[in-house]
């Protein structure tokens, strides 16, 4: 880093000296962004100096220092904020602005050839019209370099020139001749193709879980079934099944998982019934004997993989009332969905055993 950079004394971005603005009492340093929200700030009620707290006119005791004549300032790549604006002229012949689309961001050195950055922004640009670039601050309406009551809409880029650019910039794109159609199709929001593949938010059930438990698994070329009679690796299809259930029917559900390198904790919502959970759709063997369910008792999990708590509800067989147990903490609660996302390990009865 140069030794002509130093921090502006309210962002603390640090900058080249010729851009930033010094205060000639006090040697303090301000960016042109921090000035202007500062002047805003206090008004026609008297600037105040951020740094020694002096009262004094912007526009004649902070001054811009000379360009270096040292060694040039290293390049930085900065974000920049893209928007876009159309401006157009109402019925009554008054000029105005209005933000269209989405907004955007491009990497930039801080300094840039004209025509780098303008082939950046083409790449998304919402169509082809006629536009122009300016430097705006974050509403997109008033220039980021020219002071305030100057009320400059935008400082104008070229092509032809190489581009100096500052943290508290941001790109508008305006764009002039353009169609309500157009605007309309700029406002358009749509799923990227990876959001196919997201889960869906939706409360799970125990059915749902029973589902995914028994249905096929196809083991490609990639983890193959080693037949005993060819005595070869085959692609088949897998498949679990429960013959018979017992009386007493524990359900785990794998809330702890190894993904991508790391383990996790699962808190999807899992709806469980409290009473006649019916398990006949997921039996492959005889049905001779109920197939109803009742909850007696159910673990809950509260935390993530390194540390949690637990938690749990169970019902006194004497008198059918539910207890919900945290540590020392006895208290009569129901178990409901409200638990669905903690529920760790559930306990059922076959009913009339």
């Amino acid at each position: 880093m140069s030794a002509d950079w130093r921090s502006c004394a309210v962002c603390l971005e640090e900058l080249p000296d010729h851009e930033l603005l010094t205060h000639l009492s006090c040697g303090g340093a301000l960016c042109h962004v921090c000035l202007e929200a500062t002047s805003k700030h206090y008004g026609a009620a008297g600037f105040q100096c951020p740094v020694c707290t002096a009262e004094v006119n912007p526009a004649e005791d902070f001054v811009a220092a000379p360009p270096s004549t040292g060694n040039k300032c290293s390049k930085r790549v900065l974000t920049i904020p893209v928007q876009f604006r159309y401006d157009y002229e109402d019925n009554d012949g008054q000029n105005k602005m209005k933000l269209f689309g989405h907004p955007r961001m491009v990497y930039l050195a801080n300094e840039t050839q004209g025509e780098s950055l303008f082939s950046a922004i083409e790449r998304f640009l919402p169509f082809q019209v006629p536009y122009k670039i300016v430097l705006t601050d974050g509403q997109g309406y008033l220039c980021s370099r020219c002071m305030y009551n100057i009320h400059c809409t935008g400082c104008e880029l070229v092509r032809e020139v190489e581009i100096t650019l500052q943290s508290g910039d941001h790109l508008t794109v305006i764009c002039e001749e353009i169609t309500q159609h157009q605007l309309d199709l700029a406002e358009q929001v749509s799923d990227h193709e990876s959001l196919k593949d997201l889960r869906s938010q939706d409360p799970l059930t125990i059915q749902d879980c029973f589902h995914a438990f028994t249905e096929s698994e196809l083991l490609d070329e990639h983890n193959p079934w080693f037949c005993p009679k060819c005595q070869h690796n085959q692609c088949a299809r897998k498949t679990l099944t429960v013959w018979r259930y017992p009386d007493t029917l524990v359900v785990y559900l794998k809330r702890f998982v190894f993904h991508e390198l790391c383990s996790t904790k699962l808190d999807n919502k899992v709806l469980f019934p409290v009473n006649n959970f019916d398990v006949s759709g997921f039996v492959s063997g005889p049905t001779d004997e109920s197939m109803t369910y009742d909850l007696q008792s159910c673990v809950c999990h509260f935390g993530g993989v390194n540390a949690g708590h637990y938690t749990a509800f169970s019902k006194n067989p004497s008198t059918n009332q539910w207890y919900y147990y945290n540590d020392e903490t006895t208290t009569q609660q129901d178990p409901s969905d409200n638990d669905s996302s903690s529920v760790y390990v559930l306990f059922y009865q076959r009913k009339a055993s």
